[in-house]
């Protein structure tokens, strides 16, 4: 049986970023607003590749949120000197903190499964849904 190669990193990098499938491209892989699907519906590959497998997801989103608290508190202050009120600096990293983790998690986990196979690419048959389905298309022909 055929196994399929890994895509460039070029190409596993934007398949990350745009919330696609970082072995076969394919779209629409979460359900509901937030929660990533187990596998690809194309070609069958498990986004968590191990137990625990999505802790860089988890760590990259931290990372991004925080970092983004960080810059409105700093902005913050520099727009609030001299007078600098807590309760009006504290309004903008609070919603930060609410909103963006959800908000970014699919991404986080997409683009954290496209760097761990730039690290570990593809093990044989770990993505051979669409490849079963294509031979079996091309023995019916």
């Amino acid at each position: 049986m055929e196994t399929r190669q890994t895509p460039t990193n070029g190409r596993l990098f934007w398949r990350g970023l745009s919330r696609a499938c970082a072995v076969c491209g394919q779209r629409r892989l979460t359900r509901r607003l937030i929660a990533l699907s187990d596998a690809c519906p194309r070609c069958g590959f498990r986004f968590e590749r191990q137990p625990g497998h999505f802790l860089g997801a988890v760590i990259m989103s931290t990372i991004v949120t925080f970092g983004l608290i960080l810059i409105t508190i700093l902005a913050g202050v520099w727009v609030l000197w001299p007078d600098v009120d807590a309760l009006r600096l504290s309004i903008v990293p609070l919603a930060i903190a609410v909103i963006v983790p959800p908000a970014l998690h699919p991404t986080c986990k997409t683009l954290w499964v496209a760097i761990d196979l730039m690290m570990r690419p593809l093990d044989p048959g770990e993505a051979v849904g669409d490849l079963i389905s294509e031979e079996g298309a091309a023995k019916k022909r």
